[in-house]
């Protein structure tokens, strides 16, 4: 029919798809009655009902969710038809199908097509005055990622009702266009939901344990005078009381999305479908979805199926994550062959040009071996810039199970694991969980006395005393400036410390790399470039946000080899620069590698059971620090307590995992040699 162009030639229709285009390729000769019979057939139910979910698509979109969309539609003013499809059943562009529809249906109205996902709804209008098209592209900027296929239809009436949806769609526009402006998700992930339950636990545990260690603290400064423990205690408690509550109030989510739960009828209605059709024909292609083969190939692969010595079942359908089978064909399989009842070979694909075409043998006395040797490959779509149709990859199973010799009856070649219950999909776990007792010892942690307090208000006092800007070195005995690092460095100090120090060393590089030594400037830049290899993976010029404490230790620990390298490398006027350099800076601190180069050795016993003193590379610092060898007990408890811990299990850095691990004052050298390697760069 030629309704659809003519009606777009007069200006009575609009169309707009949002979210990812589906990619097509052009219809194969006798392809076209099907695509005839896709668009009669879902003409024919919107004449049912004017609201159309298919039955491949419980997860997200259960029929029986069908009165909640039909609501939505009618809030528009204007006869609404509704098509909800998994987006391997539209081969063809939305508004194309919604045309073919259309020229069946023969009424006017506002046509809506979305996808399982929510990410893609597609309008058109015929014969009815509405902002179909400003209204989707407002939906399509203003909703984020997580929104539902239920939300994103909802959205898209309230745009449609709101009487300035052209406004609205040029002004999310503009903003999409701008870096950071992604709406906020509308839904807590379970990753969410463990920081929720870390924060909260840090707090109820964290608060009151630091306004108990601060009135202490504040009594013993004024000598006995304040609230002593029969207040503190009480009011310490009254605040965790607060604390849990607020908490419970704030992070009350149950789910990780509002989609409507699927009833077993919904979970089931597919599979029956499909099952029944084989009972008719040893081949069903799904009539809602695009054709994928013309109905010459259908009957020739049929009849040749029919004729095999084996009982075949072909199915040709989508396959979709909110499906009954989470996407999973050889479940499908699996769910077919148990509605039929009869063993067989069961053969599943999906009608999209890269999808797969999965084998399973289900009692069919065949050399499953040679089999699933046959068909293996075809498990994994075509691929290709030019993919080899449907029909030939069905031909070529059926050629496979015509040549494989018989056997002991079959079994699958990989048993699927059952999918997921629908209902534990998307709960989270309660706020009160295991991982909240993570967060209260991390909490207790970081309340956890007047002495690190104290330390910190210093750390703040010097840093400003030294004015913005400056870096926080000490000087160690024989002048050489010697990096601040705590013993046991939070992720944040890790952080900020490696956002710091190399923005410094790009800079001092940029300014004085040129009049280093040759052998000074390869190093201080081997030790740059693999410390901006290390935490910038992703390579948005942004410290990695999952970066972990062994990784932030070690950039920070090349970061610092390279000032230090850069500071003794920078007389380039001396002709044995490059050597002096060579010799001072070679191995790192072995108590604390943050500390930066070593000054000398030091005889201690590493804080590990079992070890025996020996004598290891340390700063100057430290080797001040250290008692020495007539007092063994003082100077193994000052190595103790000044080796570097990691997060989160505070051991000693030599256990972390990484290229600091198990080696106890590594060369610099050493250290970009193990990070390039554990990078894969050469």
């Amino acid at each position: 029919m030629a309704l659809a162009p003519l009606l777009a030639l007069l200006g009575t229709g609009a169309g707009t798809g949002i979210g990812a285009g589906v990619a097509h390729a052009e219809p194969r000769a006798g392809a076209e009655s099907g695509a005839t019979s896709q668009a009669a057939r879902l003409a024919e139910r919107l004449r049912e009902k004017p609201v159309y979910l298919s039955d491949a698509l419980p997860r997200a979109v259960p029929r029986s969710a069908a009165p909640a969309y039909t609501e939505q539609a009618r809030r528009t003013g204007v006869p609404t038809y509704v098509l909800v499809l998994p987006e391997g059943a539209m081969d063809a562009r939305g508004d194309g199908l919604l045309a073919a529809v259309h020229d069946r249906l023969g009424k006017r109205g506002l046509y809506v097509l979305l996808d399982g996902s929510g990410s893609s709804v597609t309008t058109a209008a015929y014969g009815v005055e509405v902002p179909a098209e400003d209204a989707g592209r407002a939906t399509q900027f203003e909703l984020p990622y997580d929104a539902g296929p239920l939300e994103t239809f909802t959205h898209f009436v309230d745009v449609l009702r709101s009487g300035d949806a052209t406004e609205r769609a040029e002004a999310a526009l503009d903003s999409s266009r701008t870096a950071g402006n992604e709406p906020e998700p509308l839904h807590t992930t379970r990753t969410d939901r463990e920081n929720q339950s870390i924060l909260s636990g840090a707090l109820i545990a964290g608060v009151p344990l630091l306004l108990l260690g601060v009135g202490w603290y504040v009594r013993r400064l004024r000598g006995g005078r304040g609230p002593g423990l029969r207040v503190l205690v009480p009011v310490a408690a009254g605040t965790a009381v607060l604390l849990a509550a607020g908490a419970a109030w704030r992070y009350d989510d149950t789910r990780s999305d509002s989609d409507p739960l699927p009833t077993a009828r919904d979970i089931a209605a597919r599979g029956e479908r499909v099952a029944d059709g084989l009972r008719r024909t040893p081949l069903y292609t799904d009539p809602e979805a695009a054709p994928a083969l013309s109905p010459e190939e259908r009957e020739e692969l049929a009849r040749r199926a029919a004729k095999l010595d084996v009982p075949v079942r072909i199915a040709v359908v989508p396959m979709d994550p909110e499906d009954e089978s989470g996407g999973d064909a050889d479940l499908f399989a699996q769910r077919l062959h148990k509605e039929l009842g009869e063993d067989g070979v069961y053969v599943v694909a999906a009608p999209g040009e890269n999808d797969g075409v999965h084998v399973v043998n289900y009692g069919a006395k065949l050399d499953d071996d040679r089999l699933y040797e046959q068909t293996e490959d075809l498990r994994y779509g075509p691929g290709g810039e030019d993919p080899e149709p449907l029909h030939h990859r069905l031909d070529t199973v059926l050629r496979a199970i015509d040549r494989t010799p018989a056997g002991p009856p079959g079994e699958p070649y990989l048993p699927p694991s059952p999918a997921q219950d629908p209902a534990e999909e998307g709960e989270l776990e309660p706020l009160f969980s295991a991982d909240m007792a993570g967060g209260a010892a991390l909490g207790a942690a970081g309340a956890a006395g007047g002495l690190g307090l104290t330390a910190a208000g210093l750390g703040i006092a010097r840093r400003a005393a030294r004015g913005p800007g400056a870096r926080p070195d000490v000087a160690g005995p024989d002048g050489a400036p010697t990096p601040d690092a705590p013993a046991r460095p939070s992720l944040g100090w890790l952080r900020r410390t490696a956002r710091r120090e190399l923005e410094e060393l790009g800079t001092a590089f940029g300014e004085r790399g040129d009049a280093l030594p040759e052998s000074g400037r390869t190093r201080v830049w081997d030790c740059l470039d693999t410390a901006t290899l290390l935490l910038d993976q992703e390579g948005d010029s942004v410290i990695d946000t999952d970066a972990d404490a062994a990784t932030l230790a070690t950039g920070v620990t090349l970061l610092r080899a390279g000032s230090a390298i850069l500071r003794e490398s920078g007389d380039a006027r001396r002709a044995d620069a490059g050597r002096a350099e060579a010799r001072r800076i070679r191995h790192l601190c072995a108590l604390n590698p943050l500390h930066g180069p070593s000054a000398g050795n030091q005889t201690f016993t590493w804080p590990v059971e079992g070890e025996r003193a020996s004598s290891y590379p340390v700063c100057a610092a430290c080797r001040a620090a250290l008692p020495g060898p007539r007092d063994a007990t003082a100077r193994d408890g000052a190595a103790r307590a000044t080796v570097l811990r990691l997060a989160p299990s505070w051991e000693p850095y030599d256990r972390a995992a990484g290229p600091l691990g198990a080696r106890r004052g590594i060369t610099v050298d050493q250290l970009v040699s193990r990070v390039r390697e554990q990078l894969g760069v050469h």
